[in-house]
């Protein structure tokens, strides 16, 4: 049996909604660790990350530390037409809430695709080969489309799919490294 985007979408939120708090908080930072240590978040001045929501893996630590290496933090704000820019974190920015209820920033310098040297890209499912199941909406995708620096996800265990688990359609962008727990 198939089952559509929006299924699969449901079905991996609601499996990160049920994980044990103290797995989920070691996973995330074991994540971490072997993000630090990759080649393109060491050479990576601007680098674009989200602000998590609650299901999602916990950005924060990964903005903080960022910062404390002294990179440049870049956060989207979404546009119209589903499309998104990359806004620069700073200690004085200001947020709304938008409509999906997420924070986005009011004010700061934006940055184009080709000033980013690395994207973490989020989502809500993953295969090895950097399939993306992303929230629906496509922004990432566009985005995505006109990016051509470095892009990583990190998948905790139980967003790892199996390969055709959906079909990729057309306008799907793949991400250039999956970071998983997986014994290698």
């Amino acid at each position: 049996m198939t089952y559509s985007k929006s299924e699969l979408r449901q079905a991996y939120i609601a499996r990160l909604q049920q994980l044990d708090v103290n797995t989920r908080l070691g996973e995330e930072k074991r994540l971490a660790s072997e993000l630090y240590d990759q080649p393109a978040w060491m050479g990576a001045k601007v680098i674009a990350l989200t602000l998590s929501q609650s299901f999602e893996i916990d950005t924060a630590p990964l903005i903080l530390h960022a910062r404390h290496e002294g990179r440049t933090v870049v956060v989207p704000r979404t546009l119209p037409q589903r499309q998104m820019e990359f806004v620069e974190l700073k200690e004085n920015t200001t947020f709304e809430e938008t409509s999906f209820g997420i924070l986005e920033p009011q004010d700061g310098r934006v940055y184009g695709p080709d000033e980013i040297d690395l994207m973490v890209v989020p989502g809500v499912a993953f295969t090895e080969d950097g399939q993306r199941l992303g929230f629906g909406g496509g922004y990432y995708d566009r985005y995505l489309s006109k990016y051509q620096g470095k892009t990583i996800s990190l998948a905790l265990p139980t967003q790892l799919a199996g390969s055709g688990e959906w079909s990729a359609e057309d306008h799907d962008q793949v991400v250039g490294q999956v970071i998983t727990l997986a014994e290698n």
